[in-house]
């Protein structure tokens, strides 16, 4: 398996999909049925394809992730053949970016108190692109961002250099 097997509440959704999963692989519902009661591994086989499937999609239309910390928030993007890396590490003791209200600093980056350091960096995948989005959210522990996260820390960063 090459992600993850969807859960069952994941799954229900697409059972219209799942179906004509099914059926490109030639089998019907009565196959299915007699599947389900005999033949277990079949069954856990075809339902790991099937997620595998979905989860290329899904990561493969991902564009942005964040990474927050306390004092440090990195937004990566997602490119065809690279990830750039723009992140903002604060001092500020007073201000948690983790918090909705802190992260509003981005608009306002006059409004921050102590040392700021803006940094970027640009990375070639190593693995195939869905695969390193999917290390990244379940290993790294970041989450889908909006574009315009992004787009104001490379403007901040941009006027830093």
């Amino acid at each position: 398996m090459r992600f993850r097997r969807l859960s069952k509440e994941e799954l229900e959704p697409l059972e219209d999909d799942f179906i004509q999963f099914l059926a490109a692989h030639q089998i019907t519902a009565q196959d299915w049925i007699s599947l389900k009661e005999h033949n277990t591994p079949k069954v856990n086989e075809l339902v790991d394809v099937f997620s595998d499937i979905v989860l290329e999609k899904v990561f493969s239309t991902i564009q942005y992730l964040q990474h927050r910390t306390k004092d440090t928030i990195r937004v990566f993007y997602c490119q065809e053949d690279k990830i750039t890396m723009t992140g903002l590490q604060i001092s500020d003791p007073n201000k948690d970016l983790t918090s909705a209200a802190d992260l509003a600093l981005l608009s306002q980056p006059s409004a921050i108190e102590g040392k700021v350091k803006l940094f970027q960096i640009d990375k070639v995948y190593t693995d195939k692109r869905a695969d390193e989005v999917y290390s990244m959210m379940h290993k790294d522990g970041c989450r889908p961002a909006p574009k315009g996260m992004f787009e104001v820390l490379e403007n901040m960063y941009s006027q830093s250099s």
